[in-house]
């Protein structure tokens, strides 16, 4: 999606307070919802207008503690190594001295261990924290009612649960291409049906390629066709 300039867009405004908030509170904010509705673009817009927050992207391997204080520690600059004890005190140490805004993308990737622990360098340093996922990563800051998780849950100030984009979203999206209501109301049908705004980018970028032979302007074939390739349907 990085191809498609950042729009505005419902999504955003929700991540955008979330995150303005852990900032400006000292506080942790949960963002989550399914996969391709735009957390990561709007995360990373966020980064790049905010140089000094830290923009963490996880994979499963980095779910314990040691995997995910090595990449925030990595990004204030100090290559540190040790136990979970030491990589986590270095971490306060470092934010002590010069706070900076943490945001975790897939952090359902995180432990518990792992997700207690960085409630515990909020807790220290007062430094905002973002976490952001899919909803597997507010199952495990529920913890579904059980006592052990409720000290974590309770420390979450903002809860930003991200749906399906509106119409109007779509609109914003993808205004540069000058498509007809008829392909914009396709696009949002398949936004709606499967993979979200990812699933759309990548359809219309099939389709500009089907057309790039062709005098004629992007039309709702062309979005059929790249759908059935993609899908396939």
């Amino acid at each position: 999606m990085d191809n498609i300039r950042i729009a505005h867009t419902q999504t955003l405004d929700n991540v955008i307070m979330a995150v303005s908030f852990a900032e400006a509170a000292g506080d942790i904010s949960l963002i989550y919802g399914d996969a391709g509705l735009g957390k990561t673009v709007s995360l990373k817009h966020y980064a790049r207008m905010h140089p000094d927050a830290i923009y963490i992207e996880l994979k499963d391997c980095d779910k314990s503690v040691k995997g995910v204080c090595e990449k925030i520690l990595s990004r204030l600059g100090k290559m540190q190594s040790g136990t979970d004890r030491v990589l986590v005190d270095a971490i306060i140490e470092c934010l002590t001295e010069t706070p900076r805004l943490i945001i975790i993308d897939e952090a359902q990737h995180l432990s518990v261990r792992a997700l207690e622990n960085l409630r515990a360098v909020n807790d220290v340093t007062e430094t905002g924290i973002v976490l952001c996922g899919n909803p597997t990563v507010y199952d495990r800051m529920h913890g579904r009612g059980q006592a052990h998780f409720a000290q974590l849950y309770s420390r979450i100030g903002i809860r930003r649960h991200i749906m399906e984009p509106p119409l109007e979203d779509i609109e914003a999206i993808f205004s540069r291409y000058s498509l007809d209501r008829e392909c914009i109301t396709y696009l949002h049908q398949l936004a709606l049906l499967r993979g979200g705004i990812r699933n759309c980018v990548k359809v219309l970028n099939i389709a500009l390629r089907l057309m790039d032979n062709e005098k004629d302007p992007l039309n709702i074939a062309h979005l059929h066709s790249a759908a059935q390739l993609k899908n396939g349907e």
